[in-house]
């Protein structure tokens, strides 16, 4: 017996027909083939009485990579895509397969049989429907028919026929109204399963009008499917129609299809990269983004095909109480995640062009003139404390308002203290209730600020932004007064952003990208043009995978809308730490401190060159004096001493490593012995694991070091990894730090690679960082107690050893504390399982308490 493997990675419509391929290939040569298969859809082969599995190792299988290359001849050739599969193997294996049957081969079981239908389970009974595809594929956009004329289909049915919309996440699904929304909520078998139960079908050419087909009829094996395609001029209507499917196409009416199918793949570029966008592939007749034969394609005609059905007695209408239960379920799933998709590269200029058409114009209600900084949470507070009071230093008496988000990012002892310097600040979550927004984070907090904020002409700074005159006068400058719009240039230009501005079907302008830390805009001339930004904002979860944040977005946005802006010439002179940016005069206006912020704890060092320094220090000193940095919220929490001072705690170091990093390793423990660590030894915990899971084997290998400090006389376990350096007085300044000394601590951090705090501790040198802000495990302290805990719960989360550890100290609801400044510091920029890079932008090898 001759064995097969045949392989395809088409689409599942193209799948159905190779099943059709297998069941006529046994039926005119029964028992002289075993037949295995290998596609992206398995699901089309369950139950299957053809397919027994065979492996590729067999000397005696013949693998064969199955195509049809009968479709370039489909134009010319009386055939149907079934035959496409079968011409192939006849020439392939010398056969004389015909087609037995006009449909492709998937089976049911008899348990899938007795399931209710994902309809039933919603609408309470066994309720008649249709299942509806209004959209399709980004690969082949021209199959698409206009969503506003399927709606009208469901409309003119409602109460009638009950539509089930179904649609692949990824894929363009617009929801309709007044239909069971099943979109993303079907895998292919579930799919399958659902035709069953259908009573008829309406979608463009698609593997769901193969489905229409190819499965069986609940409850009459016998009977055909009525099915609606919309499909227009591509295909021949020959190569794609069943029998009993109303197959509206418009073969013959234009120049373009006047000799069968165009076979073109979109209507317009969607600026994807792919091949698809190319000229030769794109429709030529295109009529308000729709192909001319897809438009010519009326909702009267679907929906008098579609009447056909129930006009002849094939299918009835809905009764009145199925009427009820189809609008239990359209009810039922009225809420969808499907529209929360992510954007991607194949739909976001689509979008985009959408949103643009429904910006609304400027609503006139903003007034004056006033600065907008985004400046929540302790470390930036530090940051917006030093900007406003050198605004006022330097005589700028505009209104601010101080943007964050939500209580946990400032308290009222915070807005005390800003409030003699004419600061309002503004809760961006709560005018979130009035303005939804998509996403809502710090980099996406900026330009919403600027657009919700309730000044017409508005400057934004970075709160991290020091300036060194009085900005007022940018109002006034020439190149505003012409534009409405100030920007900075960056320092570069990315080539990962390229793909967005594509997207976007903009040539990227030979200019620098915009440094967002300082803007000047006017709302009234540039409102558009602020409301698109917002919108890419709004998808941060697919712009920022190109763009640094949302920088570029301003860039985007007014670029994409010709909307005029002036951009400073002069570039931007560094100092340490700091981005200097100029007037167009080229006079130094901004310092922006955009790696090196200003710390509660005055930890910077002395800038050379940065303008006004000792001032800023001035109220960096001035804060510390006036604000516990919100440690007081925290003091409750702090575990109490409970066992006698009169020693110093025991602390055993132990390192993770592996032998390929054998040379990070000497370096870090020679690193270490030149500290006042002394001789103690530090236990070295190998990955003596095997397989390529770098990640898994190193998870692995620290628990096995936490395992070995269990056994030790240890109070505290320096846990380390093997790529690091270390401050000169590592244990001195451990010794004389009072939570440990105090035993204060679970677990705490002594590398901290810019995590956020939610809570700076002055006087013990410390700060409190959330479990779930957490990552890196380069140096952490852990109480003996805690390591048993992460012990013996340690496969309770997912992740790597500082995502387990730190998760799992979370759970002991103690406050976790990071030392400041770090103690040690990242310094092997290579990793074996691929991580990125970090480092502590405080490490200081001198500190000493």
């Amino acid at each position: 017996m001759r064995k097969l493997i045949l392989k395809n990675g088409f689409s599942p419509g193209d799948i159905v027909m190779l099943t059709a391929a297998v069941r006529d290939l046994h039926y005119w040569y029964p028992g002289q083939f075993l037949t295995d298969v290998r596609t992206r859809c398995p699901d089309l082969w369950e139950n299957n009485p053809y397919i027994r599995p065979l492996a590729e190792s067999d000397p005696e299988a013949e693998v064969i990579d199955c195509n049809y290359p009968l479709i370039d001849q489909c134009n010319e050739e009386p055939y149907h895509c079934l035959h496409g599969f079968i011409h192939f193997l006849n020439q392939r294996l010398g056969l004389n397969i015909k087609p037995t049957a006009f449909k492709g081969d998937i089976h049911l079981s008899d348990l899938e049989r007795s399931w209710y239908s994902q309809v039933h389970e919603v609408t309470g009974e066994d309720t008649p429907f249709w299942i509806i595809a209004a959209g399709g594929k980004y690969d082949v956009t021209i199959k698409w028919w206009q969503t506003e004329r399927y709606q009208r289909v469901v409309d003119d049915f409602r109460g009638k026929i009950l539509f089930v919309q179904v649609g692949e996440f990824g894929h363009h699904h617009p929801k309709l109204e007044g239909a069971i929304d099943l979109r993303g909520q079907t895998n292919l078998r579930e799919l399958v399963r659902l035709v069953y139960h259908s009573q008829g079908v309406l979608c463009p050419v698609t593997a769901l009008m193969h489905l229409a087909a190819a499965v069986e009829v609940k409850g009459r094996k016998s009977r055909r499917r009525p099915c609606v395609v919309v499909a227009g001029g591509r295909e021949p209507a020959h190569w794609e129609a069943y029998p009993n499917h109303q197959f509206i196409h418009t073969n013959g009416a234009l120049r373009c299809c006047a000799k069968g199918g165009c076979w073109k793949d979109r209507a317009v570029a969607l600026g994807d990269g792919d091949k698809r966008d190319r000229p030769d592939h794109l429709c030529v007749d295109v009529v308000d983004g729709l192909p001319r034969c897809m438009d010519m394609i009326t909702a009267d005609e679907v929906i008098r095909r579609i009447d056909f059905y129930h006009q002849g007695g094939t299918l009835n209408y809905l009764s009145p109480r199925q009427r009820k239960g189809a609008e239990r379920g359209i009810v039922a799933t009225a809420k969808n995640r499907y529209d929360d998709q992510p954007l991607t590269l194949h739909n976001a200029g689509m979008a985009c062009e959408r949103l643009i058409r429904t910006i609304p114009d400027y609503p006139g209600c903003y007034r004056g003139r006033g600065i907008v900084i985004c400046g929540g949470g302790v470390r930036y507070f530090t940051n917006a404390w030093v900007c406003i009071n050198m605004l006022r230093w330097l005589g700028c008496r505009l209104p601010v308002q101080l943007w964050h988000l939500g209580a946990r990012e400032m308290d009222k002892e915070m807005k005390d203290l800003l409030a003699p310097l004419g600061v309002e600040c503004v809760d961006a979550c709560k005018v979130r209730k009035r303005h939804p927004m998509r996403k809502l984070g710090g980099w996406e907090l900026k330009p919403y600020a600027i657009l919700h904020c309730p000044f017409e002409e508005v400057l934004f700074l970075d709160a991290d932004n020091v300036p060194v005159i009085r900005p007022e006068f940018l109002f006034q400058a020439p190149q505003y007064q012409a534009t409405g719009a100030i920007f900075w240039p960056d320092y570069g230009r990315s080539p990962k952003a390229r793909p967005v501005w594509r997207s976007c079907r903009l040539r990227r302008p030979k200019e620098l990208e915009f440094e967002s830390g300082q803007i000047v805009v006017d709302k009234r001339r540039c409102w558009k043009a602020l409301r698109l930004c917002v919108w890419f904002n709004e998808n941060s979860d697919f712009y920022y995978q190109y763009l640094h944040g949302d920088k570029e977005t301003f860039h985007l946005a007014f670029r994409k809308l010709k909307k005029s802006y002036a951009l400073v010439d002069k570039p931007i002179y560094s100092l340490t730490g700091t981005m200097c940016q100029h007037d167009f005069q080229g006079n130094r206006i901004f310092q922006h401190r955009n790696t090196d912020k200003w710390n509660l704890f005055l930890l910077n060092k002395r800038v050379p060159g940065f303008q006004h320094e000792d001032q800023c220090r001035k109220y960096v000193r001035q804060l510390q004096r006036q604000w516990d940095g919100r440690i007081g919220s925290f003091r409750n929490l702090i575990p109490r001493r409970t066992v006698p001072l009169s020693r110093s705690p025991i602390i055993r170091a132990v390192m993770i490593s592996c032998p390929e990093r054998a040379d990070f390793r000497r370096k870090t423990l020679k690193n270490l012995a030149q500290t006042d660590w002394g001789a103690e030894p530090v236990h070295v915990q190998m990955d003596c694991g095997k397989g390529e899971d770098y990640r898994e084997r190193q998870t692995q290998t620290a628990l096995r070091a936490l395992q070995w400090s269990l056994a030790t006389d240890a109070d505290y376990i320096l846990f380390l990894e093997d790529d690091l350096a270390f401050n000169r007085h590592l244990r001195h300044n451990l010794e004389h730090w009072r939570p440990l000394r105090h035993r204060e601590i679970t677990l705490a951090g002594l590398y901290n690679p810019r995590l956020r705090e939610s809570a700076i501790d002055l006087q013990n040198q410390a700060v409190i960082v959330e479990p779930y802000a957490i990552f890196g495990s380069q140096a952490f302290l852990i109480s003996k107690a805690t390591a048993q805990y992460l012990v013996r719960h340690w496969n309770q989360v997912e992740g790597m050893q500082d995502i387990k550890i730190s998760r799992l100290a979370g759970r002991l609801r103690y406050p976790i504390l990071y030392h400041c400044p770090s103690l040690i510091q990242h310094v092997g920029k290579s990793s074996i399982w691929g991580g990125a890079f970090h480092q502590a932008a405080d490490f200081d090898a001198d500190w000493k308490a």
